[in-house]
């Protein structure tokens, strides 16, 4: 099982929609965030794999309808969070991250969170994390091709037990990845803390990596 971990990890290496995912949150709103959206990943990969040994995932790949669905719902939801990233202003971001620095100011980040200018909350980032997960189709199709091929019949272990013991390894190989990205991605973003017009370039290539996904989940 050793060999999956190493092919885990390479997987998540590898250019993809959730790490990029991560990449662009994390150099929007910080590594903390980051995290967040991992956390939201990695339950959304527990979920998959629940689904994958149920059977639900190869009913869903087997149906044309249920597919385009998915990636309709999939498209629209990044596309919103493109919007939402496009309508930051650098400014109100500036503010974010030093009311965390003077408490006193807290109240002027309120107000930009209430103008859903401000920073999204732990929780809304973790949801970001589960929907981006679980409305990729795609995602479906790589568990698919991804673990079962890795489970054995000649192992004393069941290939149910197997297939969960995968998933976990995938979920721990996504966090070292991923939470490396998010450091690296959150470090950039802090360096930048005090640049209102780096700021702003960031949460676009945030609004431009979202309108890629959308547009990528329709793609082959």
């Amino acid at each position: 099982m050793l060999e999956f971990f190493i092919a885990a990890l390479v997987v998540g290496i590898a250019p993809g929609p959730d790490n990029l995912f991560v990449l662009a949150q994390s150099a929007a709103h910080g590594a903390r965030a980051g995290f967040c959206v991992i956390l939201g990943l990695c339950t959304g990969i527990m979920v998959q794999t629940g689904l994958l040994v149920a059977g639900v995932s190869a009913l869903v790949a087997a149906s044309p309808t249920a597919f385009f669905v998915m990636q309709c719902f999939g498209a629209a939801y990044l596309l919103y969070l493109a919007y939402r990233s496009f309508q930051v202003r650098a400014g109100t971001v500036v503010a974010s991250e030093a009311s965390e620095c003077h408490p006193e100011r807290s109240h002027e980040v309120t107000e930009s969170k209430d103008l859903g200018q401000g920073h999204p909350s732990a929780r809304k980032l973790y949801l970001r994390g589960i929907i981006m997960n679980l409305s990729n189709p795609k995602v479906i199709l790589f568990m698919l091709s991804f673990i079962p091929p890795a489970v054995r019949l000649d192992r004393p272990i069941h290939p149910s037990l197997q297939t969960a013991i995968f998933g976990a390894e995938f979920i721990v190989a996504t966090m070292i990845v991923f939470g490396s990205v998010a450091l690296l991605a959150g470090a950039v973003k802090k360096f930048l803390l005090n640049s209102p017009k780096a700021n702003r370039n960031l949460n676009w290539f945030s609004g431009c990596v979202f309108v890629l996904l959308a547009v990528a989940l329709f793609l082959v």
